[in-house]
């Protein structure tokens, strides 16, 4: 299936990043960073969130815009735009600074039962799982809908297994303490559980099979934020073209080392 032929959905954050070391803001967030790497790969791409009435909100909708990802069925809701604040050490790894992260309007979305239908009839769905949509994604995707669940860098499982056999991939961002828990846990699911380890590259596990991919060479590494995000839209379209975990891994190395050569997750915007 060639990727013109793809449409994606992307349900969850979109927020302006802050990072005080430049004085700068980008457009970020898990959805709106994966709605626009599809769109940039020649997917037909729409984002579903929720932005605020501010110049954050309008800032981010006419990125997406111009970023071709479609806005139709993003909310404008009364309030502030999600927001963040980040700190890049020496070698341009990101870390959140701590209580700044404002949800904002974000803390009330869900998606209206018009969303669902439409959701239904979009080859990839891409979301997370720290969310009240969540539960709802697990009800209503069907076969035919490839579902992608980032699940951060949470260290239980609970809410994995409840996605067995439903979730197609499901990414962890984490360290390598990690990966016999999810070696373990993928012998009792259909479910693809991959754990990204930033430098360290990332592994795949399927029915107890571990498949790696190296982190691929950088002259220098700018800002990692956005880099998991990247490495997720580009392995899961690649996975759902060629069907090779071995191919999607290299993909999503592919688009996270782009992301990782500049400031902010989409900064062509």
């Amino acid at each position: 299936m060639k990727s013109t032929e793809l449409k994606a959905v992307c349900f969850s954050v979109a927020a302006l990043d802050f990072f005080p070391q430049l004085n700068r803001s980008y457009a970020g967030g898990n959805s709106l960073n994966q709605a626009v790497r599809f769109s940039h790969c020649g997917v037909t791409s729409a984002f579903i969130g929720a932005l605020g009435t501010d110049e954050a909100g309008e800032k981010i909708l006419n990125l997406l815009k111009k970023a071709h990802v479609d806005t139709s069925r993003t909310m404008i809701l009364p309030g502030k735009t999600a927001s963040n604040r980040i700190i890049n050490d020496k070698h341009g790894e990101r870390f959140g600074e701590e209580g700044a992260w404002d949800s904002g309007v974000y803390e009330t979305f869900t998606l209206t039962e018009d969303d669902w239908n439409y959701c239904s009839t979009i080859d990839i769905w891409a979301t997370h799982a720290n969310g009240a949509n969540y539960a709802e994604t697990l009800k209503r995707k069907k076969e035919g809908n490839f579902l992608s669940v980032d699940f951060l860098h949470f260290n239980t499982y609970e809410l994995l297994e409840q996605g067995f056999n439903i979730i197609d991939i499901a990414y962890f961002g984490g360290t390598a303490d990690m990966e016999e828990d999810l070696c373990r846990l993928s012998t009792k699911t259909k479910t693809i559980i991959v754990l990204t380890l930033g430098s360290k590259g990332s592994i795949a596990f399927i029915n107890g099979k571990k498949f790696r991919q190296s982190a691929l060479a950088l002259d220098k590494v700018i800002d990692t934020t956005g880099c998991g995000d990247a490495f997720q839209s580009g392995c899961t379209l690649s996975y759902v073209k060629s069907q090779s975990i071995e191919k999607a891994l290299f993909d999503g190395a592919v688009q996270g080392r782009e992301a990782a050569s500049h400031f902010g997750g989409v900064p062509w915007l």
